[in-house]
């Protein structure tokens, strides 16, 4: 059914394309451009797919120094980007409740035309999204600027698409972190970056509320560990007895305050781990993303699965091991140096041992950390 979908909407796309596709020869104008206001999309649902894609977002900011930068961003993603220094503004597109409410989606559309973009720019990568090409050509931005879509089997890039900008072969890709591949594209209109580190910063306030909440819940007198045992992928997740099993032989090197945390998918896993954890002292369920950077921070560690706290560590500066299973760790894991992947030979969860989990994490449990309040 998905299939018929999509090429149903392949299908309408084409033909709405005869009215809102790009239209005229633009030549190198769009390179010599020096615009106002650019619009940026980038709908991806997963936290760690928007935090990777923060260097590119560092190199459209001094690409584009001048301008302001505006971004869509799906709802579950817009709040990883809210304090961003190199995003001007963030504008939500609710995807499901547009479709059960059309006036939202005329609102938002005409918010978007209010704002007279220069320049718009459709950041796709691993998939190819057909709702963020209509946005684009839908915001009335003068420019429309968008990644190929002849690697995902059709056409309309080309149609939609002032410059359609080139995305790595198989070959290329196999090379590249994904914070690389974020930034391939945009190397057509002289968007640059090295600095390959994502970041996200908690507001004041946030960081206000991690050091009350530390301070309530055990004092924050010794150093604490957070533990998120759970993860989208069954795949990805390692057997929570094994977290707990750290955390009692972590607690025999120092003290340690214990604060665990559950995702809106983990109810089961995180049931599992607290029954096997006598020694939690702080329980969080589904904390604010700017509150639990903030919480991180001061951690002397989170012990975690290959999932978005995993890039959330990276992208505050927390030390973090994480559990990798089948995904490539030298593609998907944040580049900071106080992110530690922790994979099996096998590439499987279960194959990473207890003793291996406590070994790297014992490194930074026995550094001083900022934990003490």
């Amino acid at each position: 059914m998905k299939k018929i979908e999509r090429q149903g909407k392949i299908a309408l796309a084409r033909f709405a394309a005869l009215f809102l596709g790009a239209r005229g020869e633009v030549g190198n104008e769009v390179l010599r451009l020096e615009p106002e206001k650019v619009l940026v999309i980038r709908q991806h649902n997963q936290m760690g797919d928007m935090l990777l894609a923060v260097p590119a977002f560092r190199a459209l900011k001094k690409r584009f120094p001048r301008a302001r930068i505006s971004l869509v961003a799906a709802s579950i993603n817009g709040i990883v980007m809210e304090n961003s220094p190199f995003v001007d503004e963030v504008l939500v597109y609710a995807k499901e409740r547009n479709r059960k409410n059309p006036f939202r989606l005329v609102r938002f559309l005409m918010e978007l035309r209010r704002r007279r973009f220069d320049l718009v720019i459709v950041l796709n990568t691993v998939s190819f999204s057909i709702t963020s090409m209509l946005l684009a050509a839908l915001s009335g931005a003068r420019f429309r600027i968008g990644s190929s879509s002849s690697g995902f089997g059709h056409d309309l890039s080309g149609r939609y698409y002032h410059i359609e900008m080139p995305l790595p072969s198989a070959e290329e890709l196999e090379r590249m972190h994904e914070s690389e591949h974020n930034l391939y594209p945009l190397s057509m209109i002289g968007v640059v970056e090295e600095d390959l580190k994502s970041q996200l910063i908690p507001t004041d306030d946030e960081e206000a509320d991690a050091s009350r909440f530390i301070e309530a819940s055990w004092g924050g007198a010794d150093p604490f560990i957070v533990i998120h045992p759970g993860a989208g992928k069954k795949q990805n997740i390692w057997p929570p007895g094994n977290f707990a099993e750290t955390v009692i032989r972590l607690k025999k090197i120092r003290p340690l305050g214990v604060m665990a945390v559950r995702g809106p998918v983990d109810r089961e896993i995180f049931d599992r781990f607290i029954s096997a954890c006598p020694h939690v002292d702080a329980e969080l369920s589904m904390p604010s993303i700017g509150f639990l950077g903030a919480l991180m921070k001061r951690a002397a560690v989170t012990l975690c699965n290959d999932t978005g706290i995993m890039h959330l560590a990276g992208a505050v500066g927390a030390n973090c091991c994480a559990v990798f299973g089948p995904t490539n760790p030298d593609r998907w894991k944040p580049v900071n140096d106080n992110v530690v992947a922790i994979r099996g030979a096998d590439e499987r969860v279960e194959s990473v041992t207890v003793d291996e989990m406590v070994r790297r994490a014992a490194q930074f449990v026995e550094r001083p950390t900022e934990g003490s309040v």
